[in-house]
């Protein structure tokens, strides 16, 4: 049985040794991996394409999937040898890990491993650097074409001396070449050019490359068109036709993973509002998988188009910067080295990577005269890792990216679907029963980004999770819909951390998606659910007369619960005798102590509360007989004595009035006079009682009112309080007019309010209240009665006023 071999590391592969490996993988793992030719270059050659999967678990088109890729431009080498070691990785450890075992039974993957794979071909074969493809932008172009001027097969630099050249040798190493400043004047200098021959002979005047077309430029995006590097109109290239043409016709696409050379790490589309906190955390999580820097490109091209015309996670990877590994802190490739940091490069390279960097060599050039070749070997250095350890160290790093991004990817599950058999409907050919099923199913996504992935897909007609049921002979659907459509559902990336307190954005409802049916029949009954982003799901159910499958009778079930007569009721229980033995009756109440003077009166004693009857046993479920005593009667109770008649109160003497409680006092106040007979020893000392301690009820009186004693008569002592409180006024009015409260308040309108309270003295001088006039009837104009004499009627109020203007 063939096995999956290991990736080279010594050596970067052309692209029909890429072909050859991904023929023996598939031949190693027909059940995982299926390759495909989605199309041809510009110069003819196929692009490889393998779709890696379980297919026990379902065919790829039914799973969430993710596209990785590389190669776009010549010199783009490491991301070639990095998906052919993830289709290893993917291959050789199914089963045996779990994590890639759970994938490839959930997850599909695509990798195409070069898609310029005529300029990655004549970057191997020649060391020509070729843009990205090889169609030339204009004929007739002459001037310098970079390429391998002395035939060893590699292209470096040349150097040429010229007293006007920006160029001169380091004083560090004489190997570095570095720009020349404005004080220098001592030679010697030079004009530093790449390794190639002239088109068209002469001097070199053109120092551009074979093709400046950039196929990632050739998509239809935002931003200047120009036609030397977009190309003469959007997806005319058919490198970028075919995998538009792909993504347009694969719907599972979730997420893109494209590798460069540029070396700047991690870069991702900037994210909408709606979408930066979820993508921000998945960014975290490629930082911390990987170690490298993550940042947000907005440069027009493939990614762009990929991420707003279709609505996926793009993610470009860059992983190779030697600058980074030799230990640069600061490194942008826009920005060219200065003279101690290419003096780190070069002897870390001489260290690690032995012929990275070749010294100049003389050489006659055909057509520039004597110039020296040496340099750089760009392609092995700056552009990919030189082979060996260093390319084996990238591939590894690079796997654990891919599998992160596949792990959070949407994951259509169905955690439900039951059946609950409600009752019985009438019989349907020549059936004894037709069962009334509730089916019931629950929908959840269990990826980690929504369904929709990026919030610019989230309302588009053709991504919505859709549901269909379908039903054998013998089941009928009585309500619901055979196909209908749920709402999007999030994943579990909605906890964020703001500051220190974690929490959770949106709804976890949205995370589920709950669906009935009602159906009539014994049928299998098979629900497919699917989204085209996050997969499909097949699930059945069946009632017990449909799983059986035996050629015995099926026995019938027992009648339904509504059609059954209800059981009569049992016999009541013999009860036993009754007793002979009296209950024991309650204590009896208290008799209340004969009445005394109500300042020594006590207060009556509370009854004792009666006593719960034991209750007879009682079967549960049956009703008491109707001769049967109530299970909490209370005894009666006992006849109280009537009530010995007293006399009427009379009012105390003046010199010891009754106290009464006080108007704002939570005791009891004290008449004057009393603090000098308690001074005196002639009076008992009084105790403060709070308001909440229980007071005795006045007694009932033999006869006069109910509600209390008679208003005193004229003439009669005043009573301890009226007194109290007619001091209180005395004090009021004779305070200084610096105390005086404010005026109150008037609401408008000639009427004024009553108030019952304590008079308050203005805050002007007072004066004296006139009486009111009497009203004389002569001049309200009412016309004369004859019948009736007004002096003999009683005074008029307001009200009986109104009655007569009314009538008038």
């Amino acid at each position: 049985m063939p096995v999956v071999p290991p990736v080279a590391t010594d050596r970067y592969y052309v692209n029909h040794e890429i072909g050859d490996y991904l023929r023996i993988a598939e031949e190693a793992a027909p059940h995982l991996l299926r390759l495909y030719t989605i199309g041809t270059s510009y110069e003819g050659r196929p692009l490889f394409l393998a779709e890696i999967t379980n297919r026990a678990t379902g065919e790829g088109h039914e799973k969430p999937a993710l596209w990785v890729d590389s190669g776009w431009r010549g010199g783009q080498l490491l991301g070639s040898s990095c998906c052919l070691e993830l289709v290893r990785q993917l291959t050789a450890h199914y089963g045996r890990d779990p994590v890639i075992s759970d994938l490839l039974d959930h997850v599909t993957f695509y990798v195409c491993p070069r898609l310029a794979a005529d300029a990655g071909d004549l970057s191997l074969h020649t060391g020509e650097w070729c843009w990205s493809s090889t169609r030339p932008v204009a004929a007739g172009l002459t001037g310098l074409r970079p390429g391998d001027a002395n035939g060893d097969g590699r292209s470096l630099q040349m150097r040429q001396v010229d007293p006007l050249g920006p160029w001169k040798v380091s004083r560090r190493d004489a190997r570095l070449m570095v720009p020349r400043g404005p004080e220098d004047r001592q030679g010697p200098f030079y004009r530093l050019m790449p390794e190639g021959l002239c088109e068209g002979g002469g001097r070199a005047t053109h120092g551009g490359v074979r093709s400046r077309l950039d196929l990632e430029r050739n998509f239809p995006t935002s931003g200047d068109w120009d036609p030397e590097v977009c190309g003469p109109y959007p997806l005319s290239e058919p490198e970028t036709r075919v995998v538009a043409d792909f993504f347009r016709t694969h719907a599972n696409l979730g997420a893109v993973i494209s590798f460069g050379n540029l070396g700047s790490g991690i870069s991702m589309p900037e994210p909408s509002k709606a979408d930066a906190p979820l993508l921000g955390r998945l960014a975290r999580k490629l930082q911390e998988w990987t170690g490298l820097t993550v940042s947000h490109s907005s440069e027009p091209g493939y990614l762009q188009w990929a991420h707003q015309n279709q609505g996926l996670l793009t993610v470009r990877a860059e992983p190779w910067n030697l600058a980074r590994v030799v230990g640069l802190e600061r490194f942008d490739p826009d920005r060219p080295l200065d003279e101690p940091e290419q003096a780190a490069v070069i002897r870390w390279l001489d260290q690690n990577c032995p012929g990275a960097f070749y010294p100049w060599t003389a050489f006659d050039h055909p057509q520039l005269g004597p110039v020296e070749l040496g340099g750089w070997e760009w392609l092995y250095s700056w552009l990919n890792p030189p082979p060996g350890g260093l390319l084996q160290s990238e591939l590894e790093r690079f796997c654990k990216l891919v599998l992160g991004v596949a792990q959070s990817l949407p994951r259509l599950n169905v955690s439900e679907f039951v059946e609950e058999t409600l009752g019985w409907a009438e019989a349907q050919e020549g059936e004894d029963y037709s069962p009334l099923r509730k089916l019931r199913a629950v929908v959840e996504n269990r990826g980690f980004l929504p369904t929709w992935v990026c919030q610019g897909n989230r309302r588009e007609s053709h991504h919505h999770l859709e549901l269909a049921l379908t039903m054998e002979h013998g089941a009928s659907l009585v309500l619901g819909k055979e196909r209908s459509h749920g709402h999007q559902l999030v994943g579990i990336g909605l906890s964020e951390v703001e500051g220190a307190v974690p929490y959770t954005v949106g709804d976890l409802n949205e995370a589920r998606y709950e669906v009935e049916w009602l159906v009539q029949g014994h049928g299998r009954v098979y629900l497919d659910v699917r989204h085209p982003r996050a997969g499909v799901c097949h699930v059945n159910v069946s009632s017990e007369r449909a799983a059986h499958h035996s050629n015995e009778p099926v026995p019938a079930p027992a009648p339904p619960a509504y059609a059954a007569p209800l059981p009569p009721p049992p016999p009541p229980p013999v009860r036993p005798a009754p007793r002979t033995t009296p209950m024991a009756a309650p204590p009896p109440l208290a008799a209340p102590p004969p009445m005394a003077a109500p300042p020594s009166q006590p207060p009556p004693q509370q009854p004792a509360a009666p006593q719960r009857p034991a209750a007879a046993p009682q079967r549960p479920g049956m009703p008491a007989p109707p001769n049967r005593p109530a299970a909490i009667a209370r005894p009666p109770a006992p006849a109280q004595p009537p009530a010995p008649p007293q006399a009427p109160p009379q009012a105390p003497p003046a010199a010891r009035p009754v106290p009464q409680p006080a108007a704002r006092s939570g005791i009891l106040g004290q008449p004057p006079g009393t603090a000098a007979a308690v001074a005196a020893g002639n009076a008992p000392q009084p105790q403060p009682v709070p308001l909440a301690a229980p007071t005795a009820p006045p007694p009932a009186p033999a006869g006069g009112r109910v509600l209390g004693s008679p208003p005193p008569k004229a003439g009669s002592p005043v009573s301890a309080f009226a007194a109290h409180a007619r001091e209180l006024i005395q004090a009021n009015q004779q305070r200084p007019a610096s105390h005086e409260a404010p005026p109150p308040r008037q609401p408008a309108g000639d009427f004024e309010p009553f108030s019952p309270g304590l008079p308050m003295k203005s805050a002007y001088p007072s004066q004296p209240v006139e009486s009111p006039a009497s009203v004389d009837f002569d001049d309200l104009g009412l016309p004369p009665d004859p019948s009736m004499d007004p002096r003999a009627l009683p005074p008029l109020s307001p009200l009986l006023l109104r009655k007569r203007e009314k009538g008038k």
